[in-house]
């Protein structure tokens, strides 16, 4: 390992807030049958770490700290209070057959990093050394290198940042399936995202990762396109394609990877880049030959300009549109690609897997995406998690080059993405593992955190639970009707010939929702119990408030469905008082979210105008900021709440707002003794959604005590279950 490797991890240790001068740096070899290997030991005060590169002594340093019953996660990214000296641990040696460790979704640049900064990204970046991540995928700044090539390709710079749109929607313009949508991004923009671009992937570099670029997949204005140029369709947005076979497209690359290398710098001499043409949308013809050419002429471009590189190609379309992506035209587009330059992602390994099919042929890595959308939900199968990747460490099936994690937004469920990365590492007893869990993660050794994950562990991230429960507070209401059963499964497979649904889901069918609550609240009160104790106050509080938030939005499952009972009997004051305990209900979630920044509605906004130099460039960030959390598109687009979160502000202007208006139609029509009109109900939701939409600023930060609050709620609603919660097994 050389000096300026071994520099780096002692930078690291120094800024997750260890003495690195008490710290040993050393290089281990690799061996054939292992694509990392990793180790550490401590002595009289002096940690040595011991790696075949960065990614690997970062890990062995992760594991050290878990080995001293601590953890950095996303809530507590630095060791507090700050370490001094290193206890003594025995010689212990990690090893993976992963050499590939993959980190981010292109969508987690919409949901979850569109407005950080170098501070948080640096975090980030500082999380995924301790993770093991090798191949972090940054799109940050491809926006800014996507304007500069229009311009370049003789697009007038208006159109080129009308066609970019807004900056919370980047990710779905890069993937083809939007444009011209918000915005425009402020004037200094791209010179801010570019140099933001440059520090992050100089770190990535230091930390010894190899960034995942992405590139257009010939998504581009009619005036580049031309006039006869076919389009794809995604959720009513219409994008002009270049023929990825043609000449054109071949310029078009050329002309983006020229103008990435100078803005970015050079990418190396054997890059990864990600494309993805046809994400969510059906290409233009599925003749197998053309379907041949399109996948051939997007790896003849890149390999024009850099011959050594490889494509990344999500597998979700085989998935997604599997009725379209027949085994016969998989085939046919991968044919002409050499097996040595792409690599397949099987997206969803841990819900739909792919890869038992064979990956057709082709080399692979298995990721998980957990969670869509960012939209509040507490689930994760952490022992079908722990079976999976135990088996993929075991049995290493053919051509798997690695596993990662690709959620569509990150920051939530930390338990299940700490046991994701541990597993690289070795398989292991998921029931121990969520004990070392519990002391880990408040940095104390408690029989009623170790309980309270138990009850976690076997109702929230128990068995089978790798879909979300859905939050009844985000759902839509939209006729007399519960508005949850009509809603589809976002990320099922679609039909041949899809219709543009919605995508919340539906729990309505699963008796343990409701079942589970009482072991989940008393999980919550035993989490209270370690006010005081806990070391890492953040992760306490950040539990206790989402599993209360849990329990609360799901008791209004009762509310809702006395409401509509009441409406069946004709009995408006039944109906106004359900819709009276939902409102207090929601005001009370409203409450408990306000209590913390992360759950505020507030921060996504401000850090959304923090990028605005102009009071109209702020207000442009702030409304597609909003847009994004709320109708997501157009009103046409089906997206709607597609990323509703817990946040305070937006569950008591909107979603509030929303079930009020809903009750008060309900019981207006049989006051009124006629049956409601539906199309009223619509006008007015819609009329809500976008006074929203366009509101600016948030009134809703609480200086109220996080875990008061919890407890409160806790002990006095009384919507909440109550009786004696049924024990896990031990």
């Amino acid at each position: 390992m050389t000096d300026l490797t071994a520099a780096a991890v002692l930078a690291l240790v120094e800024r997750v807030g260890g003495d690195a001068t008490r710290v040993r740096v050393e290089s281990l070899p690799t061996d054939s049958a292992h694509a990392a290997v990793a180790g550490y030991a401590a002595e009289g005060g002096v940690l040595t770490l011991r790696g075949t590169d960065v990614p690997a002594v970062a890990s062995a340093f992760a594991h050290y700290l878990h080995a001293q019953g601590r953890r950095v996660t996303w809530e507590a990214p630095r060791l507090e209070p700050l370490w001094e000296s290193w206890p003594d641990a025995a010689p212990t040696q990690l090893r993976t057959p992963f050499a590939i460790r993959y980190h981010l979704n292109v969508v987690t640049h919409g949901y979850s990093t569109p407005y950080w900064g170098w501070e948080r990204w640096e975090q980030e970046l500082d999380w995924m050394a301790l993770h093991g991540v090798t191949h972090p995928l940054v799109l940050t700044g491809y926006e800014s290198v996507l304007a500069e090539t229009l311009r370049r390709a003789g697009v007038d710079d208006a159109a080129a940042r009308a066609w970019i749109g807004s900056a919370a929607h980047l990710p779905w313009m890069s993937m083809g399936g939007m444009h011209d949508f918000g915005g425009p991004l402020p004037d200094r923009w791209d010179e801010r995202r570019i140099d933001l671009a440059r520090r992050i992937l100089a770190r990535a570099g230091e930390l010894g990762m190899t960034p995942v670029l992405p590139l257009p997949g010939g998504h581009v204005p009619r005036t580049v396109a031309g006039a006869a140029a076919d389009e794809i369709e995604w959720q009513g947005w219409r994008t002009p394609l270049l023929d990825p076979a043609s000449p054109g497209f071949a310029r078009f690359l050329t002309l983006f990877l020229d103008t990435q290398r100078s803005l970015l710098g050079d990418p190396g001499s054997a890059p990864v880049f990600a494309v993805d043409p046809f994400i969510e949308s059906l290409p233009p013809s599925g003749d197998l030959a053309d379907l041949a050419a399109a996948g051939a002429g997007v790896h003849s471009a890149i390999a024009a300009v850099h011959p050594q590189a490889t494509w990344l190609l999500q597998g979700w379309p085989f998935h997604y549109h599997r009725g379209f992506w027949t085994d016969e035209r998989v085939g046919a587009y991968l044919s002409r690609i050499p097996h040595d330059r792409l690599l397949l992602i099987d997206l969803w390994g841990e819900h739909a897997p792919m890869w038992r099919a064979g990956m057709h042929g082709r080399r692979w890595i298995w990721t998980a995406v957990h969670n869509f959308g960012g939209r509040f939900a507490l689930f994760g199968d952490v022992r079908g998690l722990a079976r999976d990747l135990g088996e993929l460490f075991d049995a290493v099936p053919p051509r798997l080059e690695g596993v990662g994690l690709a959620p569509e937004a990150i920051e939530n469920n930390t338990v299940f993405y700490e046991a994701a990365a541990d597993l690289v590492w070795g398989p292991f007893d998921p029931d121990a593992w969520l004990v070392d869990f519990a002391d880990q993660r408040y940095g104390v050794a408690d029989e009623a955190a170790r309980e309270a994950w138990r009850l976690l562990g076997s109702t929230l991230y128990g068995p089978g639970r790798t879909r979300s429960i859905p939050s009844p507070v985000i759902a839509r209401p939209w006729s007399a009707a519960a508005p949850f059963a009509t809603q589809r499964l976002a990320g099922e497979a679609l039909p041949a010939e899809p219709t543009r649904m919605s995508a919340n889901i539906d729990a309505e069918n699963d008796p343990a929702v409701l079942g589970d609550l009482p072991a989940i609240a008393h999980a919550a009160r035993l989490l209270l119990s370690l006010r005081g104790r806990a070391l890492s106050r953040d992760s306490l509080e950040r539990d206790v408030i989402e599993v209360t938030g849990h329990v609360l939005a799901q008791t209004t499952r009762h509310r809702i469905r006395g409401a509509l009972a009441a409406f069946a009997s004709r009995d408006a004051s039944v109906l106004r008082r359900h819709g009276a305990d939902l409102h207090d209900d929601l005001l009370a979630l409203d409450r408990l979210a306000a209590t913390r920044a992360d759950s505020r509605v507030s921060t996504w906004i401000d850090q959304a105008r923090s990028w605005g130099d102009t009071a109209d460039e702020r207000d442009t960030m702030e409304r597609d900021a909003r847009s994004l959390v709320s109708v997501w598109g157009h009103q046409s687009s089906g997206l709607h709440d597609y990323s509703g979160r817990h946040w305070a502000g937006l569950i008591r202007d909107l979603y509030a707002r929303r079930w009020a208006a809903w009750i008060d139609w309900m019981a207006t029509a049989v006051e009124q003794d006629a049956e409601p009109d539906e199309a009223t109900l619509h006008r007015t939701i819609i009329a809500i959604e976008e006074e929203w939409r366009e509101a600016r600023g948030s009134v809703d930060v609480s200086s109220d005590d996080p875990l008061d609050v919890a407890a409160e709620i806790l002990a006095t609603r009384a919507s909440l279950p109550s009786g004696s919660p049924p024990r896990p097994s031990a």
